[in-house]
């Protein structure tokens, strides 16, 4: 679950301007199946958020805030998604098995405005049930409590808390057997922001995140083998800052964080590497009255692993950038380059640069077509292993209703990993119906 970040005061929302949005994302989530991996300390979406608050911790913003008008509470918003797959690739390996699996998703989000600020809660459950590979089905539940505050004209704070709960199938493979595997998995996180306003359009805005990621032991097929831990237990903290200053309809600062992972020593050789993270970078955004946007980033990252195993600092950098057409048409570009701690084959992390192409075109009111195309190269630092991967998609949609939409959606992705010489395609369809309350 994601929380949208968003400033209030009293009963009126300001929302982050669409052309600084993070890169979004083009393949499918698992190759199509169940929940992508939570990045609770990614820095793209941290900067995000703080670009966010140095937007409304501006004079302007300020004022218009304080003088908006009460208006009646938000009504809770309710999202339900039912989607019917074909995979050609069911265990996402090169043992290429075709299978079918239902997607069923739902969400339910509710604001309270409170005295210069608001609280909201949110609750979210998803689960994956296939045909025949029944060892790849997924459950998950997430919760998150959010409260923002007005302190007074120049400070603003934010808290939050979340909880995710999910219980992941996997395939374990020993010799020319495949077993499943099944482990539960909890993660309890905590974020706290402050944004100062400092005066001239200029704001600062500090941060301190924490999550903690507790593995249970996996539980093999049939009770084949007992049951055995697979995976470490970690915990991440972040700290950040950053210094914007907003003219008019850019803003441009610059930023530092650190990222600490600690992981449980599980293994021999260890199955995962405790790690220190920094990151220094220059950020600019712009967005135009048409719609037109870019946003980046340019800076170093220094990774350096437990007992000083692997040491680099090599430079980060990350570029978006929105232009509407005319006749209904859109072009999404993004490119990035970063050390990848969290989804990553990796003990310690990887080094990931990808690149994605998206183009939209809304026909009429009701339907909108869509299609896009990625390519990412993923080092992984210890193991030497390369993970070249591309894709694309193709998606209709269509808006049956006010509350109603029905969408088709095709992806192809293809991945190789270069040191075990493995070769990945995926092909994934759905018919989905989607419904908003």
């Amino acid at each position: 679950m994601r929380a949208n970040v968003s400033g209030r005061a009293r009963a009126r929302t300001l929302r982050f301007p669409a052309g600084y949005s993070s890169p979004f994302r083009l393949d499918t989530p698992a190759g199509g199946r169940g929940f992508s991996k939570p990045n609770p300390e990614r820095a793209v979406r941290v900067q995000c958020a703080s670009l966010m608050l140095a937007l409304l911790a501006t004079p302007s913003v300020a004022a218009d805030l304080a003088s908006a008008e009460p208006t009646a509470p938000p009504a809770p918003k309710i999202v339900t998604s039912v989607e019917r797959h074909w995979t050609s690739n069911a265990l996402d390996s090169e043992f290429a098995i075709p299978d079918w699996y239902s997607l069923i998703r739902g969400s339910l989000q509710h604001e309270w405005q409170i005295d210069d600020g608001t609280v909201k809660f949110g609750a979210e459950i998803q689960a994956t049930r296939y045909d025949t590979v029944k060892i790849e089905d997924d459950r998950a539940g997430a919760l998150l409590l959010d409260v923002t505050r007005r302190v007074s004209p120049a400070l603003e704070l934010r808290g939050t808390l979340t909880y995710r709960l999910s219980t992941e199938g996997d395939d374990f493979a020993i010799g020319p057997f495949i077993i499943g595997t099944r482990a539960p998995k909890q993660v309890f996180g905590a974020q706290g922001q402050a944004g100062i306003d400092l005066g001239g359009g200029t704001a600062l805005i500090l941060e301190l995140a924490n999550a903690y990621e507790l593995l249970g032991e996996s539980r093999f097929q049939d009770d084949v083998l007992p049951r055995t831990k697979l995976d470490p237990d970690k915990n991440r903290t972040q700290v950040g800052a950053k210094l914007m200053r907003t003219v008019g309809p850019a803003a441009y600062g610059v930023s530092s964080s650190a990222q600490f992972v600690s992981v449980e020593k599980l293994g021999s050789p260890p199955v995962g590497l405790s790690l220190a993270e920094y990151t220094l970078q220059a950020e600019a955004g712009y967005k135009g009255q048409t719609g037109a946007s870019i946003a980046g980033a340019l800076g170093v990252q220094m990774l350096r692993g437990a007992h000083d195993i692997y040491q680099s600092m090599r430079p980060t950098w990350r570029v978006a950038v929105v232009q509407p057409l005319p006749h209904g048409f859109e072009l999404r570009g993004a490119y990035f380059g970063r050390f990848e701690t969290v989804d990553s084959d990796d003990p310690l992390a990887s080094w990931l640069q990808r690149g994605e192409i998206e183009a939209r075109f809304l026909m009429n009111e009701r339907l909108t077509l869509a299609t896009g195309a990625f390519a990412e190269l993923k080092e992984n630092l210890l193991y030497e292993n390369k993970e070249r991967a591309h894709g694309l998609y193709g998606e209709a949609s269509f808006q049956a209703t006010k509350a109603v939409s029905l969408v088709v959606r095709v992806d192809y992705t293809q991945r190789f990993l270069t040191v075990i010489d493995v070769e990945k395609k995926t092909v994934d369809a759905f018919v989905g119906i989607r419904t908003k309350i």
